[in-house]
């Protein structure tokens, strides 16, 4: 879903409160015919046929799409009711919770974000999403997985079997993965292109992002391969490009920043694509 409802302000109700009380009133007088046997009939002239059989059929009575006309404040049109938001931008349109009392909703596009995707020996995958250029969310997945798997393949002199198969054993947390990058709606996926590491290593991750990119490319999830050149060493809280990474930490000399290194390459990524991709 690609939209967000958010609770206005009523400023002047039109005929919303008539419509409530008709509702409560449908929803009371049907339990009582429908415990005697007896049909409800047709829907009366004074209510919206759509909203009287809501209030006949569900538990919770939520009406619209309804037109919106101005500027805020919005008039819902065919209603008269008069309703103020917070949010600047043009709601797509209103939806009327009549099930407990009277609420208005506004329906407005959900924001797209920019997401940046970081394949690691520490975590699997570091989520870091951008919403309007700002850090939004971020997220850590299978520390133990990748530590385990990593283990077996660099203790094996060939590893050969192990890499291949390291697709198989974390495809169940790419799905769940996958899952999280659709919430966020995202506008792309930055991932760092591995394609350039030909130790076993990072063939290893490279495998693992062959998964991840065939799980985006079937839910129809954007993404783009980007320069994973200094990732690690970048800032990203205020671009200094020679930060030092000791141990699991990044560390900025220059503004004393200091974040999990896994998760300062997610940003940079995200960063890197938010003002090229």
């Amino acid at each position: 879903m690609n939209e967000e409802l958010v609770e206005a302000k009523i400023i002047d109700y039109g005929t919303l409160r008539e419509l409530y009380k008709e509702v409560q009133f449908i929803r009371q007088y049907s339990k009582i015919l429908k415990m005697k046997g007896q049909d409800v009939g047709p829907p009366p002239h004074n209510i919206p046929k759509e909203l009287y059989y809501l209030a006949l059929n569900s538990n919770e009575v939520k009406y619209g799409p309804i037109e919106i006309v101005g500027n805020n404040p919005y008039k819902l049109k065919g209603i008269n009711a008069i309703v103020k938001s917070e949010r600047e931008e043009i709601p797509l349109y209103a939806v009327i919770d009549f099930t407990n009392n009277i609420k208005v909703y506004l329906a407005y596009e959900k924001p797209r974000s920019i997401v940046g995707v970081d394949i690691g020996v520490r975590h699997l995958i570091t989520i870091v999403a951008l919403r309007n250029g700002k850090l939004w969310k971020t997220r850590f997945w299978g520390k133990e997985l990748i530590t385990d798997e990593m283990i077996k393949i660099l203790g094996n002199p060939q590893g050969v079997s192990e890499i291949k198969n390291i697709r198989n054993k974390v495809k169940k947390v790419i799905i769940d993965i996958v899952n999280f990058i659709d919430e966020l709606n995202p506008k792309i996926v930055a991932l760092e292109d591995l394609r350039i590491f030909e130790n076993k290593v990072g063939n290893t991750l490279r495998n693992i992002e062959i998964e991840l990119e065939q799980q985006l490319y079937s839910r129809g999830i954007k993404y783009k391969l980007v320069d994973p050149y200094n990732t690690s060493k970048i800032c990203s809280n205020c671009g200094f490009k020679k930060g030092e990474v000791l141990g699991p930490l990044f560390v900025c000399p220059a503004c004393g920043f200091k974040a999990d290194r896994d998760f300062n390459a997610a940003y940079n990524l995200a960063l890197k694509c938010y003002y090229t991709c």
